[in-house]
């Protein structure tokens, strides 16, 4: 039985998950909370622990969701399996079992009985999983598995008609708007000539037969790495970078024209296609040709008599709703702060998503997916204390079905508010970020860490808890009594080319002054004890937890936290994987100062060891391809030898950060003692 409109809110926070999921999922630690007067200290395990589920993915006709399942093997390693779950019963129909630390991605349906998939392999906190470019397809019923496009199986036996396709790698990039059975895959060829310097110079694409195999090739344009648009089978507008991190965008009028590339002025810093129009006659773009923040617009096919639909003067597009089959676009959505929508039009999609983000304001809530026949839609919902709530939404009754929630273990209670904030920076730019506070405590004077995000070029640090694994970290030390600020510093996503490209050669200068820019502010509100500050982060957030206590005046920090950080650039520009591609050494050219000796010295923690001067806790997986643990390893050496006090942790068969739940939860459990020791306990609850 559905329910009502009303009753959505106690559906949404209702923490359902299935006799399947619950069969399937371990949950590792099952120790009881520690409890602080009236506030509960969540487990660190309940921050360690993976979503047993992944996004649900609704067949075309709405009777059916697939769903990633998680569990753990006895070695250890994560077991992923594909499952097939009725509506709305959730009803058990099959189950796909996948080899230990491989999990299905971008799984989409081909019509209602069959599916597609790729596979990833595990990868690290921050990142999505590693696709290996083997493409599956099975039934409903689990039967009738074949590999459609495999590296790694080309001349088996296993794989329909493989050797029709060149030799790369495979993505899939979804498929006709009325599910027929077939697919769009795009190729990314391999080299023919081997090297560092080696590129294809071509990417390909075709229209898959997922029953029979068979394969027609829709087209391809000589340059590496592009995206596609496909409309009524017809492949019409091909984009992407060249290898100095230009941008560059193609249209032909037909299958039979040759590709004319639009014109600079069309383009500018930024133009993506969205869409064609049902009839034909307008292109759907994010963009914004001045290079500030992207917007939603519509224009000729040629990109002309551009009309702006959608547009925030801070923050970029950041998803634009769109009904099925006619693919028309109703609203549109931006982190401006809190997630806000625009609506383009009173269709009843609109109406429906007004009403449940009206509804339920203390969420973000979307429809990840809609039914073909506009019936069945699943709605989304998210905040900065839910890291995901799933429900199927009745679009001719306006009733709710919730279905299940991404964390369940967590209480909202327990978490603390995300405030959005803006300030003037010393650079003059206004910039963003957050504030996460410790709950049930005096919202003053508060012993505060600043966490910077990876990247650093491109993510941001979002509202909702799941928007990035820094608000789950930031999560985690609320939870302990502090505060956390969070900065968007120049070069963060979502705000346009000219905020990214600010970033450059900024890594240790600018950015650095951004985030303590942001910490100032929260200072001078009274919220932060100035006292008793830690730098904390990973990756890029690593280098910044390296490089503040030598950037930032004396007595800035007490503490830092390192995690899987940079502290050498040129073990970054020499040993990285980044450096694989000649796009990627451009990157590093470009942002991190390669091949330039005197910035590198300047801007490399372990150059400055003798300025280094505070505890630091370094934290570093033993096989990290993207930050070699060189890195980890140098610090450790450099600070032992200049007599500076560190902690030291490394984990085997860890990449790019710790994956493993119990490596994880040893990680918390070491981060809280050494912020006991060296920036004293969290503040006390009211």
């Amino acid at each position: 039985m559905l329910l009502p409109l009303r009753s959505l809110r106690a559906a949404l926070i209702l923490s359902v998950v299935t006799t399947l999921a619950a069969s399937a999922v371990a949950m590792a630690d099952e120790a009881k909370p520690k409890v602080l007067a009236d506030v509960v200290v969540i487990p660190e395990v309940d921050f360690a622990k993976h979503p047993p589920l992944g996004p649900p993915v609704l067949s075309p006709d709405g009777e059916h969701i697939a769903v990633a399942l998680k569990d753990e093997d006895k070695g250890g390693d994560a077991q992923y399996h594909l499952a097939i779950l009725h509506l709305p019963d959730l009803k058990y129909v099959s189950r796909l079992d996948m080899a230990p630390t491989f999990l299905p991605i971008d799984v989409t349906w081909v019509d209602n009985k069959r599916l597609v998939m790729g596979t990833g392999k595990e990868t690290a906190f921050a990142e999505a999983p590693r696709a290996t470019g083997d493409i599956l397809a099975v039934d409903i019923d689990g039967k009738n598995k074949r590999l459609l496009y495999s590296l790694r199986a080309r001349g088996g036996t296993e794989a329909m008609n493989i050797l029709k396709i060149p030799i790369g790698f495979g993505t899939i990039s979804g498929g006709p708007d009325k599910a027929n059975g077939h697919f769009y895959l795009t190729v990314y060829p391999a080299a023919e000539r081997g090297g560092t310097d080696a590129e294809a110079h071509k990417t390909l694409i075709f229209d898959v037969d997922a029953i029979s195999g068979s394969v027609k090739d829709l087209g391809a344009i000589d340059e590496d790495g592009y995206a596609f648009l496909v409309h009524n089978g017809v492949v019409r507008y091909a984009w992407g970078q060249d290898n100095n991190l230009k941008d560059h965008v193609y249209y032909r009028a037909a299958a039979d024209k040759n590709w004319t590339e639009l014109p600079q002025n069309v383009v500018g810093k930024q133009f993506r296609p969205e869409a064609i129009s049902a009839d034909g006659s307008q292109l759907y773009s994010v963009g914004n040709p001045d290079g500030g923040p992207a917007q939603f617009a519509v224009s000729q096919l040629d990109g002309s008599a551009r009309k702006v639909l959608a547009s925030n003067p801070r923050v970029s597009v950041a998803r634009v709703f769109w009904t099925p089959v006619s693919h028309t676009p109703y609203a549109v959505a931006f982190e401006d702060g809190r997630t806000s929508i625009d609506y383009l039009n009173d269709s009843h999609y609109a109406q429906a998503l007004k009403a449940l983000n009206e509804k339920f304001s203390d969420h973000a809530v979307g429809f990840s997916d809609i039914s073909e026949n506009g019936a069945i839609g699943l709605v989304s919902a998210v905040s900065d204390r839910d890291p995901g709530t799933f429900a199927m939404f009745d679009f001719k009754t306006s009733g709710i079905r919730p279905l299940y929630q991404s964390r369940p273990w967590f209480d909202a209670t327990q978490l603390g508010e995300r405030k959005p904030f803006w300030f003037k920076a010393s650079s003059g730019t206004e910039l963003g970020g957050y504030l996460t506070l410790p709950p049930k405590r005096v919202e003053k004077n508060l012993p505060t860490v600043l966490i910077a995000h990876g990247g650093p070029m491109g993510p941001h640090d979002p509202w909702s808890l799941a928007g990035s694994w820094e608000n789950i970290e930031a999560q985690f030390l609320a939870s302990r009594g502090y505060a956390v600020v969070q900065v968007n510093y120049r070069g963060s996503g979502g705000r346009g080319a000219n905020f990214f490209d600010a970033g450059y050669r900024q890594m240790g200068t600018g950015m650095m002054q951004d985030m303590l820019d942001g910490l100032h502010w929260a200072i001078d509100k009274g919220y932060v004890d100035k006292n008793r500050v830690c730098v904390y982060g990973a990756s890029y957030g690593g280098y910044t937890a390296y490089f503040q206590p030598v950037y930032a005046p004396q007595g800035t920090f007490k503490c830092a936290v390192a995690i899987a950080g940079v502290s050498d650039i040129r073990v970054q520009t020499d040993h990285s994987d980044t450096r694989g591609s000649r796009g990627g050494r451009n990157f590093l050219r470009e942002a991190w100062g390669m091949d330039d000796d005197a910035y590198i010295k300047a801007n490399s923690a372990v150059d400055h060891v003798d300025k280094f001067n505070v505890p630091v806790l370094i934290v570093h997986g033993e096989d990290d391809r993207r930050v070699p643990i060189k890195n980890a390893e140098e610090m450790r050496d450099a600070l032992q030898k200049a007599g500076k006090p560190f902690e030291y942790m490394s984990r085997p068969k860890e990449g790019h950060g710790f994956f493993k739940e119990a490596n994880n939860t040893e990680r918390y459990k070491i981060t809280e003692a050494f912020l006991l020791k060296y920036l004293g306990p969290g503040a006390p609850p009211q």
